[in-house]
């Protein structure tokens, strides 16, 4: 679907594409299969079901792990904040359903996320073309920065499964490991699916800066491919909608315990070695939850450019009648439809919302602290 280029980023950038499809493959959260006389995808019942069973599995053995650790010791700062082992508990029980939420939604809209896997590999053979084919550093980057923050993620969620104090064996410590991982790897999918979709319209903004390659039917294809775009983004967002809103709902209540869960240890407890090294994973959780944000709002304000650019135009006095029509056109689809990543239509996801959301997480973390002061 994205052929490397020149540069270390690009290789780079490929091989993590690369991984990340073998890796879904293997572990049934991408259940279908190429049909190289078509070129397309086809859904396979058999990886789907398989999928199921085997993330099914790996949830009940995960709860079944928790349950054995949490009747066998007890965190020493449960004991000596009770607010915040109850707090602790209950951000568990929303991790944990959320997860199984967020891996059930990919089974169930799996024919939907096959339509958008056919979209983007129909437009990569398509449009050689027709579009001005350039390296796009900034896709590069963030999809390496997506899939080290998801690296970094499964790392920890394994080494956390892999040393709870149970009697179970390895492998199946390893099966605990397998809803996390395959949490990572879905919203790894959105990422993927947006940046792609950004930088198709940055490549559509780099052709029409270009204006010695210019004609009508060109801008016309252009209107198509930007039309398509639009309604790959919107059937993107409407698949993955309600498990973006899960993911973020657990890193605003997450980053909360955990920072204050950082606070019973340093000030109550003086274990600030502890915290130091409990540091590096809360940071994790911010970037990762940043970069969300980030290629949402850059795909948006890329959409945005596109006006921008096609004001240039609109501004000369052109001679060919038809070619200034087919432009005017263009704006206009530019000026009433945009790229807005909306959750279930609620809000947008955007640099503010997640400046309001940082925040809402830092005034849940003051209200903790004044309503548990005495016990600090």
């Amino acid at each position: 679907m994205y052929q490397p280029r020149r540069g270390f980023s690009c290789h780079l950038a490929w091989f993590l594409l690369q991984t990340t499809l073998y890796a879904s493959w293997l572990l049934g959260l991408f259940p279908f299969t190429f049909d190289s006389r078509r070129r397309q995808l086809r859904r396979s019942t058999w990886l789907l079901l398989y999928g199921f069973i085997l993330h099914f599995f790996g949830m009940c053995l995960a709860l079944s792990s928790y349950l054995a650790v949490q009747q066998r010791r007890k965190y020493i700062a449960f004991e000596r904040n009770p607010l915040l082992e109850k707090i602790y508990l209950q951000f568990a029980v929303t991790a944990y359903f959320s997860i199984g939420v967020l891996l059930l939604m990919n089974f169930w809209k799996s024919n939907t996320i096959r339509q958008i896997a056919n979209e983007l590999l129909t437009l990569e053979s398509q449009l050689k073309d027709l579009l001005t084919v350039k390296n796009c550093a900034r896709f590069n980057w963030l999809v390496i920065k997506k899939h080290v923050t998801a690296i970094g993620q499964i790392i920890i969620a394994t080494y956390f499964c892999l040393w709870q104090e149970n009697s179970y064996p390895k492998i199946l410590k390893i099966l605990c490991c397998l809803p996390p991982v395959g949490s990572q790897l879905i919203i790894v999918h959105f990422h993927v699916e947006i940046m792609l979709v950004y930088r198709y319209v940055w490549l559509v903004n780099e052709t029409l800066q270009d204006s010695s390659k210019l004609s009508c039917s060109r801008i016309r294809a252009l209107v198509s491919l930007y039309d398509r775009l639009l309604k790959l983004s919107e059937m993107v967002v409407a698949t993955s909608d309600f498990q973006l809103i899960l993911l973020l709902t657990i890193y605003l209540i997450g980053n909360t315990v955990q920072i204050f869960f950082l606070i019973v240890l340093g000030v109550s407890m003086n274990q600030w070695y502890t915290c130091i090294v409990a540091s590096p994973q809360l940071l994790l959780n911010f970037w990762d939850f940043w970069l969300n944000i980030v290629v949402c709002d850059l795909a948006g304000k890329c959409g945005d450019q596109t006006s921008k650019v096609l004001k240039q135009y609109t501004d000369l006095e052109l001679a060919d009648e038809e070619l200034e029509r087919s432009l005017n056109e263009f704006a206009w689809l530019c000026t009433h439809r945009k790229f807005r990543f909306q959750l279930c239509g609620l809000f947008s996801i955007n640099y503010n919302m997640g400046f309001q959301m940082i925040i809402t997480s830092f005034l849940y973390l003051v209200y903790l602290v004044q309503f548990d002061f005495m016990n600090l």
